[in-house]
């Protein structure tokens, strides 16, 4: 997409600093999501505005590329928090920083931290996963995600750690 003088002018005047952050805080109209766009001018097509930011300064996205942000500010169109990245390095990213909804944080999970503390119990008392499943009002698939490390990753790891530690106690 070629960027007209018109629109690199238009995009500048709709931002402003961050004295805190440092990040470029877009002024103008904001999508669901808290991202800027901007219409292009002489077309019904808007542009989000950081990705504009990366146009401007750095010239055409590569196909299959996203812009991201290394702020996490969906306002910020400031070149220097934007890189570019697949969906999955978006994803990495997210989760890296601890941004992701997980356990008690998703406001759909069924289960808060020590239910799961419990579930692991349970299977080392030898309930079944079905039934354990039944105790919780969840399916037997989500009890075998837990069990197997898919669903709640941080106490799956807790729980793992915590068997390490006993087992290499009863080795002394």
């Amino acid at each position: 997409m070629n960027v007209s003088i018109e629109l690199a002018e238009r995009f500048h005047e709709k931002w402003q600093l961050n004295g805190v952050t440092g990040c470029w805080e877009w002024t103008g109209a904001v999508a669901g999501r808290g991202y800027g766009f901007i219409k292009r001018p002489g077309e019904r097509k808007q542009i989000y505005a950081h990705r504009l930011s990366y146009l401007i300064h750095y010239g055409e996205l590569p196909d299959g590329l996203m812009v991201c942000h290394t702020c996490d500010n969906p306002r910020c169109v400031k070149p220097s928090h934007l890189f570019l990245g697949t969906s999955a390095d978006n994803a990495q990213d997210m989760k890296t920083k601890d941004r992701h909804l997980h356990g008690e944080r998703n406001k759909r999970s069924k289960l808060v931290a020590d239910q799961v503390r419990h579930v692991f119990k349970l299977a080392d008392e030898g309930v079944s996963q079905g039934d354990i499943g039944k105790i919780f009002g969840v399916a037997q698939s989500t009890i075998w995600k837990i069990l197997t490390g898919q669903r709640y990753q941080d106490i799956y790891s807790e729980i793992q750690s915590a068997k390490e530690v006993a087992s290499l106690g009863e080795h002394k």
